[in-house]
């Protein structure tokens, strides 16, 4: 395994809560658990986000859509969902049903139910919730041959405007096509100046190629790498977070897309890139 170097201090969950405590205020932390607010919130400096085709807020709004006017290929998703639970992708469409990444039929009645779970809070950690469907992303070329299925993800920590560390998360067989490192989705540490793979982990285990494409993954880099930093570094403007997590994807149309901004970014990058968050970003300035 390739560790973490000797003289990097590693920022534990206490150390971490504590820099989010101050550094981070309860308004940000509240805008960024909604979702649609925070695309609002990044739409307003100019970072690139996701559209949005339609907002369900209500039983009554579900049993009004238009049906006829969702498109061929969309994402519908919870607004507050918490560890990306309530998703589901439409990859086609066949007359009177849309079909799955796998080909499994998705009729109306499926969608309309999932509909209601959503906005009667299923998901959520409130009562209620809103739905959102958005257009499908598609995995850039340059990515999507990197991963088994599924859509692969990067992870920039950021210190306000500042990236500090950077990894790509790339779904495999195990991980079920999500980007989910815990389910054994690769983690690639990423060069911040250059946006290149150095290494990877599966795991604890390192690893040149991925286990299921067998494809050649050290010395790969990011597409539009300068655009992904420049996301990235628009999100504290726009949320007001000064330590963040920014998970953005590449489009094979749009390019890099802010999926979403976490206020509690979790620790695994350390792992992933070798390098102790406590030496890569500043102490925390009193407020």
């Amino acid at each position: 395994m390739i560790g973490l170097r000797s003289w990097d201090p590693v920022m534990g969950m206490n150390l971490r809560n504590a820099r989010i405590a101050r550094q981070n205020p309860s308004a940000a932390i509240r805008l960024v658990n909604d979702k649609y607010a925070t695309k609002e919130a990044l739409a307003s400096v100019g970072a690139p986000t996701s559209p949005t085709l339609a907002v369900l807020r209500s039983r009554r709004e579900i049993a009004a859509l238009d049906w006829d006017a969702l498109p061929a290929s969309w994402a519908l998703k919870p607004n507050q969902s918490l560890g990306g639970n309530g998703i589901l992708l439409a990859f086609g469409r066949r007359r009177a049903y849309w079909t799955s990444s796998s080909g499994k039929r998705i009729t109306r009645a499926v969608v309309a139910d999932q509909l209601r779970r959503i906005v009667d809070g299923e998901f959520s950690p409130r009562p209620s919730d809103w739905a959102m469907f958005e257009p499908l992303i598609r995995a850039h070329p340059g990515l999507a041959h990197l991963s088994h299925q599924g859509l692969p993800d990067i992870r920039v920590i950021c210190e306000r405007d500042r990236p500090r560390l950077a990894m790509l998360r790339l779904p495999t067989r195990f991980s079920g096509g999500r980007a989910n490192l815990h389910q054994r989705a690769i983690g690639a540490a990423l060069d911040l100046p250059t946006g290149r793979i150095t290494h990877a982990l599966v795991g604890k285990e390192p690893t040149d190629t991925h286990p299921d494409t067998g494809a050649r993954l050290i010395g790969a880099t990011v597409p539009h790498w300068p655009e992904v930093l420049d996301a990235a570094r628009r999100c504290a403007g726009a949320t007001g977070l000064r330590y963040l997590g920014a998970d953005i994807v590449v489009d094979a149309d749009r390019g890099p897309l802010v999926l979403e901004v976490n206020a509690r970014p979790g620790l695994q990058i350390q792992n992933v890139t070798g390098r102790g968050l406590m030496d890569a970003v500043e102490p925390p300035r009193s407020l």
